[in-house]
């Protein structure tokens, strides 16, 4: 047994069980103290004992929260560490998404103008084909008229009509050389040109303008980068407008395409279409106040059995044939003719069948008759040659060398 000595004097101490009290079942309750009989002091080794475990215990709770403490706040660290990486991978995952997105909606767009200009470029070249494929039957058809008008071959033809270009282009030519020498002014020994002046007058416009454009914050300086801008976008929209026609006219032939020009300026027999136009007109005004004064109504139950109505179907045909010539008036078509016509013969035979004792509109079938007749020769007539005139169109020097 281990001697305990006295923390005061130094003397063994004297241990002893003692009574503090009794349990629930009124079972004593003893305590292990030590005593110093020299110091007269007593200390409860029991007491000391449970504070000491107490505090023990407490210090190894403390520690052990501590601990969960710890491992919570690593946890929580882990936590976040690992929706930190998850939120990066989605955040990568949808930046990656859109990129290939924008690149699949460049690349659809890019395909969608590859294939506008593809089909404007097809667009231009059916055009231009299609004005090659005109121009060439234009010629054609020029040559082939020419060489039937004047009874001789088809490569003798072509030769004149170049030959008429030609020469229409060389009187052209003199013609605007002759207006610039007669639009210059008169020159003074002392006095320079105008064009002089006006090269002087823009050389110090240019100068001056160079001077205030060196400062950039200058009103002359922000005009004329203004007044560039506008002029290179002019340019740009004129070179774009100008690219089918510059293709065009790359593509197409050296030779000038008036020289092949054989075209009517005016359709056939336009006078005699206004008088049949009018002849009608005044029939029409004719039948219709011989019908209101004839009378309109009837007692039976067809209404064409009146006599005024016969003259108000008469008026009608002869208003129909009217509009027809007035509408046609400019177009060289042989239905401007015929239609008019069969519309007269169908008058005519109204008329004769309807006239009864109305003499008026026996005369009236016989006009229509006339009329008929009249469409009718016009119709040949215009389809049985061209009315070309020679001296103006086909003034040519060599004329007189071909027809000998």
């Amino acid at each position: 047994m281990i001697n305990m000595k006295c923390p005061i004097c130094g003397k063994d101490l004297d241990l002893q069980n003692k009574q503090i009290g009794t349990s629930e079942n009124g079972d004593p309750i003893f305590n292990e103290y030590a005593i110093c009989h020299s110091c007269k002091k007593q200390w409860n080794l029991d007491k000391q004992r449970a504070k000491k475990i107490a505090a023990k215990k407490a210090a190894e709770e403390k520690a052990k929260a501590e601990a969960e403490a710890r491992a919570a706040e690593e946890k929580a660290k882990a936590e976040a560490a690992a929706r930190a990486a998850e939120e990066k991978a989605k955040a990568e995952a949808a930046a990656r998404a859109a990129e290939e997105k924008a690149k699949a909606e460049a690349a659809a767009r890019a395909a969608e103008e590859k294939a506008k200009a593809e089909a404007a470029a097809r667009a231009a070249e059916e055009k231009r084909a299609a004005r090659r494929e005109a121009k060439a039957r234009a010629r054609k058809e020029a040559i082939a008229r020419l060489a039937a008008d004047k009874g001789i071959s088809e490569e003798e033809a072509e030769r004149i009509l170049k030959e008429r270009a030609r020469a229409r282009k060389a009187a052209a030519q003199k013609a605007a050389t002759d207006a610039t020498d007669n639009s210059e002014e008169q020159k003074y020994g002392n006095i320079p040109a105008e064009e002089i002046r006006d090269k002087r007058e823009k050389a110090v416009r240019k100068g001056y303008e160079d001077m205030l454009a060196t400062d950039p914050d200058s009103k002359a300086a922000k005009k004329k980068k203004k007044e560039e801008a506008e002029t290179a976008k002019a340019k740009e929209d004129v070179k774009s407008r100008k690219m089918d026609d510059y293709d065009d006219e790359k593509s197409s032939d050296d030779e000038d395409d008036d020289e092949y020009e054989y075209v009517d300026e005016y359709p056939r027999f336009r006078p005699g279409r206004i008088i049949l136009g009018i002849i009608s007109l005044l029939a029409f005004g004719f039948c219709i106040y011989k019908g209101f004064v004839t009378g309109l109504s009837t007692s039976g139950a067809d209404v064409t059995s009146a006599p005024g109505m016969n003259y108000v179907i008469v008026a009608l045909c002869m208003l129909v044939t009217a509009l027809l010539y007035f509408i046609m008036n400019n177009r060289d078509t042989l239905f401007a003719f015929l239609i008019p016509m069969i519309v007269y013969i169908g008058s005519a035979v109204f008329a004769f069948l309807k006239h009864g004792d109305e003499f008026e509109l026996l005369i009236l079938a016989g006009v229509s008759g006339v009329l008929a007749v009249i469409s009718l020769i016009l119709a040949i007539a215009s389809r049985g040659g061209d009315d070309y005139d020679d001296e103006d169109d086909y003034d040519d020097p060599f004329e007189e060398e071909h027809d000998n």
